[in-house]
């Protein structure tokens, strides 16, 4: 006898529960899943069920419904998998699921992309679809980079610069780089020589930098943008390479940074990260607000702000 996997495929029936069961012939290396990811799994997939109407499935109520939500044979039919595979999964069984039934049982049950990425990370799966990685940046978000009196500026998850203000522009030269990575902070962080003269201690800054980029690649493997850029500047940069191959990690929390620019001089700037998330509360982006620290930091942003001031005030209306 067989049993199915949800994808036409077949597997011994009494493989399940013997020490060399179908998991371990079919993903070599991988363990099961635990226990707790089973119960999980369980309580998740009944409840996202539960919470879906047949209306908003797009399938007629009948006068005989005595479920909340859908029944298991119409997650099936959605999903395009057995009624029997599927109650198996959502019963937390040992059976073998592709990245392209999940997906499909995600799209059935209408789940968000936090929603589906935590049933992906439940059952240890890479999602096969590239989700669309354009972000718009709330509008709010302007104002507050405008009211802001020091640098302050927005990237996405990939490092492109998103938004800023006046004074970051002054700071970063926004805008005055070419190329496919024109945009991009790490890219010009590396290979722009105006954005490296910034940086007195260039190797602590740029490992803080590729280790919240890092963490941001963890987060959104399915991205391929960071893939991109890391064939780029491994092709271009030979200290990229050795600082990316240290495999360094950062958090999102404050750090103090020198810089040096022309105009503003010597600076000690902190620097703090504020992730953005969107609807779904999935980081999107993160908003960089710089604050002097030390007095002649201070002075030197009070300098530029009254130049920039006056600057717009002798602008037409």
């Amino acid at each position: 006898m067989t049993w199915g996997t949800g994808d036409g495929k077949s597997l011994p029936l009494g493989w399940e529960g013997s020490p060399h069961c179908w998991y371990s012939h079919y993903h070599p290396g991988m363990s099961m899943s635990t226990s707790m990811q089973r119960t999980e799994l369980k309580a998740f997939l009944r409840a996202r069920r539960a919470a879906l109407t047949p209306e908003a499935a797009g399938l007629p109520r009948g006068p005989r419904r005595l479920t909340p939500g859908l029944r298991r044979e119409e997650v099936a039919t959605l999903a395009q998998v057995g009624v029997t595979w599927y109650t198996w999964l959502e019963q937390g069984r040992a059976i073998n699921v592709s990245a392209a039934a999940l997906t499909r049982i995600a799209r059935a049950l209408s789940l968000s992309p936090t929603d589906e990425a935590y049933l992906f990370a439940l059952m240890g799966l890479t999602r096969t679809d590239v989700p669309e990685h354009h972000f718009n940046l709330p509008p709010v978000m302007h104002e507050v980079l405008d009211l802001y009196q020091a640098p302050a500026f927005v990237l996405d998850t990939v490092f492109n610069v998103l938004a800023w203000n006046r004074m970051a522009e002054c700071l970063y030269d926004f805008g005055d780089f070419s190329g496919p990575f024109a945009d991009n902070h790490l890219w010009n962080a590396f290979m722009n020589p105006a954005r490296r003269r910034l940086y007195p201690d260039f190797e602590n800054g740029a490992l803080n930098l590729l280790g919240i980029f890092r963490m941001n690649q963890a987060a959104h493997p399915e991205d391929p943008r960071f893939h991109e850029l890391i064939e780029a500047l491994n092709a271009a940069s030979p200290e990229f390479v050795e600082l990316w191959q240290r495999c360094h990690t950062a958090p999102l929390s404050a750090i103090t940074v020198p810089f040096f620019h022309p105009e503003f001089g010597d600076l000690s700037i902190h620097s703090m990260r504020l992730p953005i998330r969107d609807s779904d509360h999935v980081d999107r982006a993160t908003a960089f607000f710089f604050a002097p620290a030390n007095a002649a930091t201070a002075a030197s942003f009070a300098r530029v702000a009254r130049r920039l001031a006056a600057e717009q005030a002798t602008q037409p209306a």
